[in-house]
């Protein structure tokens, strides 16, 4: 019985054989090309965990010194980088670069190197800014533009000539001349060089001013400076020197020591009309000041950022006690914080906090400046000043990109330096709020916005192009119901 069953059994081999092969040679193909697409796929989904920075290569820097570009990169040859972290590098170290303000772009190609699937070599294109820039100069005697058309007295127009160059040597060093004759005079020269030694973190800067002016601010009156004019004779006389000791250990860290010596001569007048313009009614002031500041930039582009958060925290300390005019005390401690936002594709969201607090027992008025100097004010105020002991700020901005970056080409000029030009509008709601804290407001007769919450709204259209160019169309309405249309020249926040 056991032949038997084995007997057939051997009888079936051939044919389990032969079907077997068959089905092999049927499905080998199948097999094979399966794997082959297989190969392929996992190939080409393959990513490298690491990246290995290869060669760096810069094309276009005809005038700025590598040095000066590898400064800004944050990554270097050899490096070795997590290929998620990999684009966010590159274009970290892109808008380091055209925040230098030596670049109107700067484009950037990878390529990979031999064999190797995770060595990346890296291409950094420019088109440079032109550095040297003679140029007349139209300056008002008034706070702002806003102020001077409210008169349109040409007569407190200044005229004079302004020689910049911003990337002195290629070593971004700064160099400046200014000379202006008019209804004011003022010579000043300033050269700061970053990077004195071989990491580029430690800089030095000097600067002098001589200036004369026959118009100076006694006194607030109704919330607006009050001006003495003597055209026959100079109200006030200054000469200004400072030193500059800056520290960048990190890309968007700084830290930066000023040292300043100030003689001032004032007109006897001044003090017949406030006898709080300056200590002990004295006609000259000579003294020290000091000033640190510490900033944390974190901002995508420092000119017009949508990007990022940006802090400083600046102390200032007038009368140091070795010169005259000892009972000079003052300490000013500044404080500013500024978010950027895009909530939505075109849609951003700015806000910036600031705070000033000063410490002195005795305030002249020559160094009590809080709202409406300079940059520091509440849209809608542009025609008030609010001086007091503290102040803060909050200013909001919703803006929507109406024109998204635009790259245009201008084929009547030949120079890249000005023939390619970038361009993007912003449409957008502004809302500003603002306190000024002054324990002595009753000594200041006319005077009515210290002390009370100040609030600015309104809505506007910035325009934004090459070497940091912002133009700002506003309009505002203040807690006055005072309204108007005003023109500035910088970034809202």
């Amino acid at each position: 019985m056991i032949q038997q069953v084995f007997c057939a059994d051997l009888r079936k081999i051939p044919f389990t054989v032969f079907s077997a092969t068959i089905l092999f040679f049927l499905l080998w193909p199948a097999s094979v090309y399966a794997c082959r697409l297989l190969d392929f796929y996992c190939e080409n989904q393959q990513q490298p965990e690491k990246i290995v920075v290869g060669n760096i290569h810069l094309q276009g820097n005809k005038a700025t010194k590598s040095s000066v570009i590898y400064r800004e990169l944050l990554f270097r040859t050899g490096d070795t980088i997590p290929a998620t972290a990999w684009d966010d590098l590159l274009e970290q170290s892109r808008q380091n670069l055209l925040n230098t303000a030596l670049f109107n772009f700067v484009e950037i190609e990878t390529s990979r190197t031999g064999s190797e699937i995770s060595a990346v070599d890296v291409t950094f294109s420019f088109i440079e800014r032109w550095y040297l820039w003679p140029l007349p100069v139209v300056e008002l005697a008034d706070r702002n533009f806003n102020e001077w058309w409210e008169t349109r007295d040409f007569s407190r127009v200044n005229y004079g000539l302004y020689l910049n160059h911003n990337n002195f040597r290629g070593r971004r060093e700064l160099f400046q001349m200014l000379l202006i004759y008019g209804y004011s005079q003022t010579f000043s020269l300033a050269y700061q060089k970053p990077n004195i030694n071989p990491a580029q973190t430690i800089g030095l800067g000097f600067s002098a001013t001589l200036s004369r002016r026959h118009e100076l601010a006694y006194a607030t009156r109704d919330d607006q400076l009050a001006f003495f004019d003597d055209s026959g004779d100079y109200a006030i006389q200054s000469f200004t020197a400072s030193a500059l000791l800056s520290y960048r250990p990190k890309i968007h860290e700084s830290h930066s020591l000023w040292f300043h010596y100030n003689n001032y001569r004032f007109k006897d007048t001044i003090y017949r009309l406030n006898s709080k313009f300056f200590i002990n009614n004295k006609t000259s002031a000579n003294y020290l000041s000091l000033v640190y500041e510490f900033r944390s930039d974190h901002r995508n582009l420092k000119y017009y950022p949508t990007a990022g958060y940006y802090f400083d925290l600046v102390l200032v300390k007038h009368g140091l006690g070795f010169l005259q005019n000892n009972d000079l005390n003052v300490l000013n401690v500044n404080a500013t914080f500024k978010k950027y936002l895009e909530f939505h594709p075109r849609w951003y969201l700015f806000a910036g906090a600031s705070a000033r607090m000063s410490f002195s027992p005795r305030r002249p008025f020559f160094m009590n400046r809080s709202l409406g100097y300079m940059y520091d004010f509440i849209r809608g105020y542009e025609y008030y000043v609010v001086n007091g002991l503290h102040a803060g700020i909050l200013k909001t901005n919703l803006k929507y990109q109406l024109m998204p970056f635009k790259v245009v080409q201008l084929p009547f000029i030949k120079t890249e330096k000005f023939s390619k030009m970038h361009l993007s509008l912003y449409l957008g709601f502004h809302s500003d709020l603002g306190y000024v804290h002054e324990p002595n407001s009753h000594s200041y007769s006319g005077n009515h916005l210290p002390n009370r919450l100040l609030w600015g709204n309104g809505i506007g259209l910035d325009v934004v192009t090459y070497y940091d160019r912002v133009v700002r169309f506003e309009y505002s309405v203040n807690h006055r119901w005072e309204h108007g249309f005003f023109l500035h020249f910088l970034a809202p926040i």
